[in-house]
Parts: structure tokens; C-alpha cells; sequence
């Protein structure tokens, strides 16, 4: 036995202390100050680490805590002590202070230098966090959570199990799944299926886009396009598109938005890859199928910024020589289109055509057409058109796709019979003279508008099988574009509506008052804008502007009389 003195001097050394209980209970408050005013970025990142990093650090500072208060109790009351030469006061505290130093340096470590992302040690522990943050909803931490998690796209993309077909059936019963216990890959998968939450796809594009880039980069990087991604992506666009400030719109054009306006690096990943958005329309949701509410709610700004990320899609698919298969993400995009202008009707008999909302989406799905077929003209290698397609022919080629949405569009168009100025705008300014006097003559546009004249001439044949509304809009859109003669040069009316303008005039002079003593209310509907009928002299007259004249210029078409029967 010793006295304590002689582990205080250690060999005559006055005591030096180094780390006691004062020095610890600072440490602890400075420590839960800064844990406190922590962002919600680094309290994540220490929530997730692969260890229990928050039971560790309790453990450590209740035995460095209780060491320090006990070896200064026991030093100040004098009781006996061990006489060892090296375990002198100075080396104690220093084990006790290296073991609170050292836990300080771990967490600094995991917040700063090298975070913690999802992988095999932490999945329950990320996935259990994680569902935390998103169950509170809070938009302040939704923000931050959503930019962290952009650093394990890569590991959950590789980690996550794949789906099968939407129409495979799943073999494993739910007895089974609750027998066996989570895998990485479980958590990987529900986490992709957590996120796709309304709220935290709203926060990730008004402040994380990058997010949502990073997993498609890596979906398309690892060609792992069979994970549950796709209700996160079918979200990701709706709050895209309803957030004006969104990637969507600050990407669309390099005038005004910079290096990102050419670069687009959210939208090019996102709808820059074609195989990517099918697979996912086959496994799971493609990323441009949008909620019909949310497509009948959307303006024109809205619309065109839809159109801009099916675009992009668009030209990957053409680009990379898929336009010969059959997109089935892709046709449901341009079906999609005709929501555009649902209500087009509307416009008639409104004074203020150009200002309405309805109009500006018409020209935007108007737009979208004219940009596609674009985009095909435009490439080498452009897909073939199939030759002779009929109404139950499927699946029908691109070109046929883009054909039935003109010919949608001058169904709907059709509709809007007054008043003459707002008739010519809608049918002749905006739609024909765009998609057909443009001065357009590549390929694809001579394939496309062949198509479309030949769906307009067989709706209005079906006006001798059965009288009816859509066949006689039609019949009256034609008449008020084309007026009332064609001439005899084709360059009168362009070498595209030639012969349309021909065979429809030969129709209507040879059926027209055998229509009208069949359904007079039918007949009466094909009178549309500046189109009237002079009864007693068996004639239509389309009416122009007057303008400087005297008088308004007119031009006529003479009708046959009906003959006993009229064969189909």
C-alpha cells in the first residue's frame, strides 16, 4: 500500500488535470447545444449511420461521465489507490478524455466527411428514418431529406428487387413473405415505393430536382429498368408541370434560361431515354401518364410544358431507331394530347378568341404535332410507313398515330361554326395552314398529311351510309377552308389540298340536297362560319371579308339534283 499522493505527483510530478467532471459537463451541454440547432440534414445522416451510433454515444458518456465524477471523489476524499509507476492521473483522464474525444470525431465524421448512405448494414435502420420524415410530412425537413437522398440513388436502384409484369402473377402467398425475414433488397424495394409520396415528389422538384435525375441516371446507367419507380415518376411529372417554376419550364429554352436552357440536364434525364420510360410503362406506371383530373385542370402553359417532356422521349425514340416498334408509353402521350383541346367548343361565339385559354391550348397541341413530325424529318434513318392501314389494324405506325391526333383535332375544330372571324381563325389560321400550307414537303409531313386526308374523305362517305353530326363538322370545316372553287393550278391551294379540295367538291355538288332531303338538321350542320345555302338556286356560297370591296366577294358551288336513289 501507498500513499494517494504518489499517484497524484506520479514520481514527484505536480497533478495535472486534464479531464474532470467540470471539463465533461461543458463538453456534454456543448455537444447537446449543437445537436439541438443540428440541421435536419445531419441528424439524418447520424440516424442512419451503419451502427447504433446513438447507443454507443450514450454508453460512452455515462462511463466517461460517471469515471470523472468518481475519480474526482475519490481523489479529493484521499482514499487508497494502487501504486502503479505509468497509471498516473494525467494518463487516466487522458483514456476517458480520448474515449469522449474520440466520440465526437466519429459523429463529425459520419455528418461531414463521409455520410452514410443505404447499403446492407443500414437498410432497416434508412428505411425506418426515412418513412419517419415522410410520415411527418413537414415541407422544411422534406426539402433537405429530399436532396440526401439523391446520394443513395445508386445504391438503392442496384440494391431493389425487381417487379414482374404488370400481367404476371405473383406466386409467393403472404404467409410466406411474413415468414422470411427482410433482405436488403426488401427495403431497397419499399423505400422506391415510400417515395413516390405526393408531398415528398412536390418538395424533391421545388427544391431537389437533381434527385430525381440522379435515379434516373442510374436506372439508365445500370439498365435496371424493373423496379417499383414508377408512381414516383408519374408524380414527379404532375408537380412538375404544376409548378411553373419548375425544371420543366427553366429548362425549356436556352435564350432565357442559360446553360441549363441547353443542357436540360433534369428533363434529359428524366424523358431522354426511350427504353427506360417503356420498361417502366410495362412493369409499373410510365412517367408520362398523368390523372385525368389533373390533365382537365392544366392551362396552356401547363400543356406545353406536358408536350416538351413527350417530346424528348419522342426524339430518343426516333433517334435511336425505334420508330418502327410499337411505344406504347408514346401513343398513350399523344392520347393524352387530345385533352389538350377538349373543350374547344367553347370558343364559339366568343368575341375574344385569341385571349382565351382554350384556344392557346389548341395551338399548343397544334404545335406539338408540327415539332413531331419535325423531329422525324430530321432524322437519317426515318421509320417506314405502313402502306395501306385500316380501322382495326393494330398496333398502327407512328405516322398513323400522329395522323388520327390532326384528324381528332379538325373533328373538334369542326365545332366551332361561328362567328365567321372565329371560325376561320380556329380552322384555317391555327390548324390547316399551320400542319398543311406550311411549305412542308420532306417525307414524313407527305406521309402524314395522306394519311389525314384520307380519314377525312372516308368520314365524310359515311354521310351516304348514315347521316350524322361528326361527318357533316367535318364536310363544313372542309367547304369553309377550301371555299367554294378550286381552279385549275394546283398551286392555288398547294399541291397538299389539291386533291382533297377536288374530290370533296364532287361529293357535296353530286349529295349535298340528297342529304338535306334525308336529315335537313344534318344537312344545316355542315353550314358552318361564312358557308350559307341559296335554296331557290340549289347552291352554296361561301362569303369572303369585304375588306376594300364594295361589296363582299362570294364563290359558289352548284348542286345536282338528288337522283330516285342514291347508291352508297
Amino acid at each position: 500500500m501507498v500513499e494517494p499522493i504518489a499517484v497524484l505527483q506520479g514520481n514527484g510530478i505536480p497533478p495535472v488535470k486534464i479531464f474532470g467532471f467540470s471539463e465533461f459537463l461543458t463538453a456534454v451541454a456543448l455537444l447537446v447545444v449543437v445537436y439541438t440547432i443540428a440541421d435536419v440534414r445531419y441528424k439524418f445522416r447520424i440516424a442512419v449511420t451503419p451502427s447504433s451510433l446513438y447507443l454507443t454515444t450514450f454508453l460512452v458518456i455515462a462511463v466517461v461521465g460517471f469515471q470523472s465524477l468518481l475519480t474526482d471523489v475519490w481523489l479529493s476524499s484521499g482514499w487508497w489507490v494502487p501504486k502503479y509507476t505509468w497509471l498516473t492521473r494525467p494518463i487516466w483522464d487522458g483514456i476517458f478524455g480520448t474515449l469522449f474525444l474520440g466520440t465526437f470525431l466519429t459523429w463529425m465524421y459520419y455528418a461531414f466527411i463521409r455520410p452514410p448512405v443505404f447499403g446492407g448494414r443500414n437498410a432497416l435502420r434508412f428505411a425506418r428514418e426515412l418513412y419517419q420524415y415522410i410520415l411527418r410530412g413537414n415541407d422544411d425537413e422534406l426539402k433537405i431529406i429530399a436532396h440526401e437522398l439523391s446520394r443513395s440513388a445508386k445504391s438503392l436502384v442496384i440494391h431493389s428487387k425487381q417487379m414482374r409484369p404488370k400481367t404476371s402473377e405473383t406466386t409467393t402467398s403472404a404467409d410466406q413473405m411474413k415468414k422470411r425475414k427482410p433482405q436488403v433488397e426488401d427495403y431497397a424495394f419499399d423505400i422506391l415505393l415510400l417515395i413516390a409520396d405526393r408531398k415528398f415528389c412536390r418538395n424533391v422538384v421545388a427544391s431537389s430536382p437533381v434527385t430525381a435525375q440522379a435515379f434516373f441516371e442510374e436506372m439508365a446507367s445500370a439498365q435496371k429498368y424493373q423496379i417499383p419507380i414508377g408512381q414516383f415518376s408519374r408524380n414527379i411529372l404532375s408537380e412538375a408541370v404544376a409548378q411553373k417554376g419548375s425544371f420543366l419550364y427553366t429548362e425549356a429554352a436556352g435564350f432565357s434560361s442559360g446553360l441549363l436552357g441547353h443542357l436540360k440536364p433534369v428533363s434529359q434525364a428524366m424523358y431522354g431515354n426511350y427504353e427506360l420510360l417503356e420498361s417502366l410503362n410495362r412493369y409499373s406506371l410510365s412517367p408520362l401518364e398523368v390523372n385525368y383530373e389533373e390533365r382537365w385542370a392544366w392551362d396552356a402553359h401547363q400543356w406545353r410544358a406536358y408536350c416538351q417532356a413527350t417530346l424528348f422521349t419522342f426524339k430518343d425514340y426516333i433517334y435511336r431507331g425505334f420508330g418502327s416498334r410499337t411505344s406504347y408509353a408514346l401513343n398513350q402521350a399523344i392520347d393524352h394530347v387530345k385533352c389538350c383541346y377538349r373543350d374547344l367548343h367553347r370558343v364559339d361565339e366568343s368575341p375574344n378568341t385569341y385571349e382565351t385559354d382554350t384556344y392557346k391550348r389548341f395551338s399548343v397541341a397544334v404545335q406539338f404535332v408540327r415539332d413531331a413530325i419535325d423531329i422525324i424529318d430530321q432524322d437519317p434513318n426515318p421509320p417506314a410507313p405502313l402502306v395501306r392501314v385500316r380501322e382495326d389494324t393494330y398496333p398502327k405506325n407512328i405516322y398513323d398515330h400522329l395522323a388520327l391526333l390532326i384528324f381528332d383535332m379538325c373533328t373538334s375544330a369542326s365545332w366551332v361554326k361561328s362567328p365567321v372571324q372565329t371560325c376561320w381563325s380556329v380552322h384555317y389560321l391555327t390548324l390547316w395552314s399551320t400542319l398543311f400550307h406550311n411549305f412542308q414537303t420532306a417525307p414524313a409531313w407527305k406521309i402524314v398529311r395522306h394519311k389525314v386526308r384520307r380519314l377525312i374523305y372516308d368520314e365524310i362517305l359515311r354521310l351516304q351510309e348514315f347521316p350524322n353530326y361528326k361527318g357533316s363538322a367535318i364536310l363544313g370545316l372542309c367547304l369553309n377552308v377550301f371555299g367554294m372553287s378550286v381552279g385549275s393550278s394546283k398551286q392555288n391551294f398547294g399541291r397538299d389540298s389539291y386533291a382533297l379540295t377536288k374530290a370533296i367538291h364532287s361529293w357535296t355538288k353530286r349529295h349535298y340536297l340528297w342529304l338535306r332531303q334525308q336529315n335537313p338538321d344534318v344537312a344545316d350542320s355542315v353550314l358552318i362560319g361564312s358557308v350559307s345555302f341559296e335554296e331557290e338556286r340549289c347552291r352554296l356560297v361561301k362569303t369572303y371579308i369585304k375588306g376594300l370591296n364594295r361589296e363582299a366577294p362570294k364563290s359558289y358551288l352548284d348542286l345536282d339534283q338528288p337522283a330516285s336513289s342514291i347508291q352508297s
